[in-house]
């Protein structure tokens, strides 16, 4: 179904940048050309401090034509795109120190390859060549790509993402090709595999971008234009056009928006049909028949986005005792309660227990993604939180179990293990808060609490297993960071590796269960000096004097390596003023430079017990 040309006025008359982002998105219908370039017009006319964002595209066929669906989806998104396109084919050239990509500066940059690109043997038929032959050219292919690939890497900090523009005509051998020994299919999901398994071993900041499973969703003949192909070069039709643009405007969503981290959901008509309060129980649509079938699969959807690393709270305007009996009762609910890591039923304004969540869980509201289906709830957390990523629930239900799909920030560009485990991370740090209550309630000391817990700190020293959840940690941690100096992957190996720095990291465990990797440092090291580059913790251990153990270690292992002086600095920012008296607070003083010193030498150690943590440095 086509937009009007009257709704989308109506639409473009909302007058701001997220609703008419969330009603197109939320809209079956297909956008046209022009129509695309008015939505990102007028989008741009009515925000002009819109960030931009610098795209720059190697290519070996027309990219030009997916200007203006960029365009749109970086408007919807809040950004201004510049887009530079270089010369046909000019990989090499561009992947030199002084190109015009590099010059272009790019936040991100984009690699649209035909496979025959990558040698020349691919122009011909797979099947003809014996498994000798076939094996050979798949290392050699795979050996030019990622060699490109890394010089790009080398010369740039920049986001990388790859694509193969999969077969316009689809494999040779037709019908048999899935099953048949010299599959072609087979041979290039081995190429991607081995492709992959490279990039993600030795490269930060490089995406494989498959466009073989878009292609899969819209199906080959709407996929690709036959007519634009050869006539022009350009393969994609609109819809894929579209859904290439916003693919990619979501990996820069990732990089350059805040977070997310919680998916906070309503319960009537969005985890289930129709009102607990008013149909009971038993009235409810939720189960394996229509409409009901249509809220498990979007249940089944939440569960990914929590596998993802991202988790769930509940906010309803319900008496908690009908909400409870579904979680707890109802034989087809899937999301229980364990599920949820905090929740608010009850009958205040939505934004207010927004905020309460908010202070319960540590978190900032732009962290937030809130779903209801109510227009009237949705407009007042837009209206009080605009910080708080807003998604109103389909009428049709049939759209109910996509409705997240278009969330750009819902996507992540790498999975830890914390990731993993984060429900049960937030289940345990509730149950420390009940037992800091109970602690308080029976006239008990901080002391009392801390001791109570049975804390015991890992720490360790450059551990390349850990490169992923430390550049995790580096980049998002905000609050009780002295420095906020961010770095990719392969900065943190190199930090790692270098004579001169070390990086040093601690998990934390206590009676609860363990919380997993939630400290770094990073430290420059002279003959006698250290200079302490970055030092910050999760906001999940703030509170637990995580820190000055973390710290006393530290300092007692650097006077060990001959270190007689540490010099730091805090670096203010909007959010880590939490993180300001820390140094001082632990002996730094202020040198003439403005930053602040410690001497190790004659240094008493602080009394062990001090920190009620046991601590093991490896």
């Amino acid at each position: 179904m086509k937009l009007s040309p009257d709704l989308l006025d109506t639409w473009l008359a909302l007058g701001d940048r997220a609703a008419i982002s969330q009603t197109l998105r939320a809209s079956a219908a297909q956008i046209t050309l022009p129509q695309a370039r008015k939505i990102a017009a007028r989008i741009q006319a009515l925000d002009a401090t819109m960030p931009r964002l610098k795209i720059g595209i190697l290519r070996s066929y027309s990219s030009e034509p997916l200007d203006p669906w960029l365009g749109l989806e970086a408007a919807l998104e809040g950004f201004f795109p510049e887009i530079y396109h270089a010369p046909y084919g000019f990989f090499h050239q561009e992947a030199q120190a002084g190109s015009r990509l590099l010059s272009f500066e790019p936040d991100l940059t984009l690699l649209l390859l035909r496979r025959e690109d990558l040698h020349p043997g691919l122009a011909e038929p797979l099947v003809a060549l014996p498994d000798r032959e076939r094996q050979s050219l798949q290392d050699e292919a795979l050996r030019r790509l990622v060699e490109l690939i890394g010089r790009l890497r080398d010369l740039t900090t920049n986001q990388i993402v790859v694509t193969l523009l999969p077969p316009l005509h689809g494999p040779g051998l037709g019908l048999i090709d899935r099953q048949a020994e010299r599959s072609e299919r087979a041979w290039w999901d081995g190429f991607e595999q081995r492709l992959v398994g490279q990039l993600r071993e030795a490269m930060s900041g490089v995406l494989f971008l498959d466009l073989g499973a878009a292609l899969e969703q819209i199906g080959r003949n709407a996929y690709f234009d036959q007519k634009y192909w050869y006539s022009a070069r350009f393969p994609f039709s609109a819809e894929a056009s579209r859904d290439l643009a916003r693919r990619l405007i979501s990996i820069a969503a990732v990089l350059q928006r805040p977070k997310a981290k919680v998916i906070v959901l309503d319960a009537d008509n969005t985890l289930w049909g129709g009102i607990v309060g008013e149909d009971g129980p038993q009235g409810i649509a939720l189960g394996h028949d229509w409409p009901g079938n249509c809220y498990l699969a979007f249940q089944r959807r939440l569960l990914d986005y929590r596998s993802r690393g991202f988790v769930l709270a509940l906010c309803s305007k319900n008496n908690a005792a009908d909400v409870d009996v579904i979680l707890r009762e109802h034989p087809q609910q899937l999301l229980r309660e364990f599920c949820f890591v905090a929740r608010r039923v009850n009958w205040a304004p939505k934004p207010q227990n927004l905020r309460e969540l908010a202070s319960e869980l540590n978190l900032g509201l732009e962290s937030f993604v809130f779903v209801d289906d109510s227009v009237h709830e949705c407009a007042a957390v837009r209206h009080e939180l605009p910080q708080v990523e807003v998604v109103q629930v389909p009428g049709n239900p049939l759209a109910v179990p996509t409705c997240l799909d278009s969330v750009a920030r819902l996507e992540i560009l790498a999975l830890t293990q914390e990731d993993l485990n984060k429900t049960a991370l937030y289940a345990q740090e509730r149950e420390r808060r009940e037992l800091k209550q109970r602690v308080d309630g029976d006239g008990g000391s901080l002391d009392d609490y801390l001791r109570s817990l049975d804390m015991h700190m890992r720490i360790s020293l450059d551990d390349r297993s850990q490169v992923a959840r430390l550049t995790q940690l580096v980049n998002k941690t905000n609050q009780f960071n002295l420095t906020t100096r961010r770095y990719d992957e392969d900065q943190m190996r190199a930090f790692m590796t270098a004579d001169h720095s070390v990086v040093a990291h601690f998990a934390l465990a206590d009676s609860f269960g363990d919380s997993g990797v939630v400290g770094l440092a990073i430290f420059r090291l002279g003959t006698t000096l250290a200079e302490l580059d970055s030092f910050l913790m999760s906001c999940r251990v703030i509170g637990r004097r995580a820190e000055s153990a973390f710290l006393e270690a530290l300092l007692r292992w650097l006077a060990d390596t001959g270190i007689r002086q540490v010099v730091g600095e805090f670096l203010p920012t909007p959010k880590n003023a939490l993180a300001e008296t820390f140094l001082p607070d632990h002996g730094f003083v202020p040198g003439a430079d403005g930053r602040l010193y410690l001497d190790l030498v004659d240094r008493p150690p602080l009394p062990a017990n001090r920190f009620p943590i046991q601590v093991e440095l490896t």
